[in-house]
């Protein structure tokens, strides 16, 4: 009994994380994030590698990073595990984003002036070999001209099974609006919290995206909470959140702020 249990203990000393089972090691890769998947995981071995691209690794797309622990629940990230305020939170999710694509572009020797937001995010739903389910990208994408609109012509061609997009501390406008009902109005939860959205734009996504099961538009600017036509349009939504939101009219100093923010990368 004593060999046996020395000769299993030292198997078990012996065993390398490159030989287990392609599928396992895809199943631990779920759990370590974009930045991991793409910058660090392929280049250990070649057995990682093959296991990094598995497309189970890829179906639940978060940028940056979340220090939260990846769940079945794609809303695990509607809060800040760290207990930030939102604003400074959305703020450092920026932040991170930016250091990361620029990471990206260095390692692979991109020329930053002909690097494409769009296209990036593009080239990783295409890992997902079809199964993206989830998105969440920072709200600075949504000033990248046309950023938002392209990504989602892109899962609408690609993932049929995607239901849920998390852009949060954006300007969803109509333009945007519009993207959302035209190449994915089947979606199942949506966030936009903190946002600029118009009551119109709002409108239009209550009125087309009938499959929704969670809307969060708390504390945006450009509707009232109380507004009763956007309540009675909302009472569908199991989950249908905004408080906080209000309207807000954009001054001409806003405006120019605005314009000055607007960011084109060529593709």
């Amino acid at each position: 009994m004593d060999k046996l249990l020395n000769l299993n203990s030292k198997r078990q000393r012996d065993r390398k994380w490159e030989d287990l089972d392609p599928d396992c090691l895809a199943n631990v890769f779920v759990k370590v994030g974009i930045e991991s998947l793409l910058l660090f995981v392929p280049f250990v071995c070649k057995s990682w590698y093959r296991a990094s691209q598995n497309p189970v690794c890829w179906e639940r797309l978060v940028f940056p990073d979340s220090e939260e622990e990846a769940t079945d629940d794609p809303w695990s990230l509607d809060d800040n595990a760290a207990n930030l305020p939102w604003t400074y939170a959305n703020h450092i999710e920026g932040q991170r984003f930016d250091y990361f694509v620029r990471r990206f572009a260095r390692e692979f020797q991109i020329n930053w002036s002909r690097f494409s937001i769009p296209s990036f995010i593009k080239m990783v739903i295409n890992r997902s070999g079809g199964n993206a389910k989830f998105l969440k990208i920072p709200g600075i994408c949504s000033h990248y001209v046309n950023a938002i609109e392209k990504i989602l012509e892109h899962i609408s061609k690609n993932c049929k099974g995607f239901v849920g997009l998390h852009v949060a501390d954006a300007t969803i406008g109509t333009s945007e609006a519009s993207a959302i009902v035209k190449f994915v109005p089947n979606l199942k939860y949506m966030c936009f919290r903190q946002s600029c959205l118009g009551k119109n734009d709002l409108v239009m996504l209550l009125k087309e995206c009938r499959e929704l099961v969670l809307l969060d538009v708390r504390e945006c600017e450009g509707f009232d909470e109380r507004d009763e036509e956007i309540l009675k349009l909302a009472s569908h939504i199991s989950k249908f959140r905004c408080k906080g939101s209000k309207t807000h009219v954009l001054s001409d100093n806003d405006l120019e702020v605005e314009d000055r923010d607007i960011i084109e990368i060529d593709e």
